[in-house]
């Protein structure tokens, strides 16, 4: 019958919120805030199918513009993304402040004016620019594990806000994909329900509906608000149960081993110098189990492993990784972290 694909994807999304600056869960707990208000909302069945791996998929971009927000910012882009994931960028105070903070943190007033100069010559131009290359690749992703192109589309429209003032493209109200518009509101529910529990959740809905949010979706996501066991289940962040049962969605070998080249995509696109690294080790790995004679489903294994033996890098600075000089002791630790942080990710992936 294959493995269940949600359980191997929603282990490896671990990957993708320590990308993206996320505590672990973040990516399964926005699943399930996004699974509640497509119920609530009427979303049909197949189209729930579509979203629940969008949402566990929404951030499959997020490594791809990772080394240009840590050079424009000098700073760990983990942490750059985090803090403006709570910015409100159409508020000059807000996104002043955000710039002000994490822009060349601990450096001299010579750097920091320096980078405060890029980031103002990169504009909304540069922002959006960025931001498409991190919802297109996300898209990309999605069809490279066999998701249909409502999930492509819905992770597209990530960013784009009701009042046509996100990004990529601009696009306002119902032009925006009606998956599109769950994703952007659940994944700001959960990064405000961290700092806030139920009610900095339903609040931030509140306060960004009819601007970045659908009002109908906003208006249903207050409701929640006094739903106790929904927010303590959202804790546990367990998504096995909330896939629409009739859609569930299982792969054979070839989708594990598109899966994994999926995931060997994002790996290696966090750095510049590393675009076919993962691909390269798998070749490798698996012609020299052939070598050594082991049998063909041990010189797959190789090859899997191989594809995913960086999946912890994600989790390491691009100031580090991309650093042109000598690694200093404290970079040099960060650096060492990643394997074991690649064991962790595999060992939440539940087969």
């Amino acid at each position: 019958m294959g493995l269940h694909l949600a359980d191997v994807v929603a282990g490896l999304t671990h990957a993708l919120d320590l990308t993206e600056g996320q505590p672990v869960g973040h990516a399964r707990r926005t699943c399930l805030i996004g699974m509640a208000l497509a119920e609530r909302w009427g979303v049909e069945e197949d189209e729930r199918s579509s979203l629940f791996y969008a949402l566990l998929l929404k951030d499959a971009g997020c490594s791809t513009n990772a080394a240009q927000v840590a050079a424009l910012y000098g700073a760990d882009d983990a942490i750059v993304k985090r803090d403006r994931k709570t910015t409100n960028h159409l508020r000059s105070v807000e996104s002043v402040s955000h710039l002000w903070r994490q822009t060349a943190p601990g450096g001299s007033a010579a750097t920091k004016a320096r980078h405060l100069r890029a980031l103002v010559a990169h504009g909304s131009d540069g922002s959006r620019a960025l931001t498409a290359m991190r919802c297109e690749r996300g898209a990309e992703i999605a069809r490279m594990v066999g998701l249909d192109e409502s999930s492509a589309q819905a992770i597209r429209d990530l960013d784009e806000h009701w009042d046509g003032r996100g990004y990529p493209a601009g696009l306002s109200g119902c032009a925006i994909s009606p998956l599109g518009r769950i994703l952007c509101l659940a994944q700001t529910m959960e990064v405000f329900w961290q700092e806030g529990g139920a009610a900095a959740a339903c609040a931030v809905a509140r306060e960004r509906s009819g601007t970045w949010f659908d009002p109908d979706l906003a208006r249903i996501a207050a409701t929640l608000e006094q739903e106790t066991g929904f927010w303590v289940a959202l804790e546990h962040g367990d998504v096995s149960a909330i896939e629409p049962l009739g859609s569930v969605v299982r792969v054979d070998e070839q989708g594990i081993d598109r899966l994994c080249a999926a995931f060997a995509r994002i790996i290696d696109a966090k750095s510049p110098y590393t675009a076919r690294h993962s691909s390269g080790v798998a070749w490798i790995a698996a012609d020299i189990g052939k070598q050594l004679g082991l049998d063909g489903d041990a010189c797959t294994m190789l090859h899997r492993a191989g594809l995913l033996h960086d999946i912890g890098k994600l989790a390491v600075s691009n100031r580090i990784l991309d650093k042109p000089g000598k690694l200093d002791q404290e970079e040099w630790a960060a650096m060492k972290t990643h394997p074991g942080l690649t064991l962790e990710i595999l060992q939440l992936v539940d087969p």
